[in-house]
């Protein structure tokens, strides 16, 4: 009676465990990355009820933090307000701790969710800026309609709309999502900081990169990459 596998059945047996394994990774990873994404579109729900309970309470929405010594994304730059954690709406983080509140991005971590508004920003740690606003670029038309070229679009408050309740958009959140770096960013817009509005720099299914966004208009509806 036969006992037990000769080498060649053995190695038999490793190349179909290893072409099964092959086959099944990129569904496996897929699988993981939707997870993920499906949480952080939660995480930017909360905060956008945050948002909602700190205007109710003070008839206005948060400043924008712009306080970041690099000024790049994936650092401190745009992190969420920390009137946020301060005022109880967000959990707070330890002391010292450089982050606003653990809100943290699942896609860049020990940084939180990134949060633009439209109007009062602060420059400096906890001090508003009293003659500079914060921005938004928005496209032409938005939300019906979306692009990425400087000149189909415009910044919100300007010269002939000066006032942040004309910006279509009231605030936006977003994590940088999966596999973003600054090159990505930089081939999409150059060096100019016009996100997270247009769409096309929302994830993509097929480039499985983006950024994830949500977002609340004028009108309160709130869209995002989530819909």
């Amino acid at each position: 009676m036969k006992q037990g596998f000769t080498i060649i059945e053995l190695l038999v047996v490793l190349s179909i465990i290893g072409v099964v394994m092959g086959i099944l990774a990129p569904s496996l990873s897929r699988t993981r990355e939707q997870a993920t994404i499906t949480a952080v579109n939660a995480e930017l729900r909360q905060i956008g009820l945050a948002l909602g309970l700190y205007f109710e309470d003070n008839q206005k929405f948060p400043p924008t933090q712009e306080d970041c010594i690099s000024g790049r994304l994936a650092d401190h730059l745009y992190q969420l307000p920390a009137v946020l954690s301060s005022g109880r709406y967000l959990p707070s983080t330890v002391d010292m701790n450089p982050m606003s509140t653990i809100m943290e991005d699942r896609y860049n971590r020990g940084r939180t969710y990134k949060y633009r508004g439209v109007g009062e920003v602060i420059k400096d740690r906890d001090i508003i800026d009293k003659w500079i606003h914060a921005k938004l670029w928005i496209p032409n038309g938005f939300p019906s309609h979306s692009s990425i070229d400087p000149d189909k679009g415009r910044w919100y408050p300007n010269d002939s709309c000066p006032l942040a309740s004309a910006s279509p958009v009231a605030w936006a959140l977003f994590s940088l999502g999966p596999r973003f770096d600054d090159k990505w960013l930089e081939e999409k817009l150059g060096l100019e900081n016009r996100y997270p509005a247009p769409r096309e720099l929302w994830y993509s299914p097929e480039e499985h990169r983006g950024l994830i966004v949500r977002m609340q208009l004028k009108n309160g509806t709130q869209i995002g990459s989530f819909e």
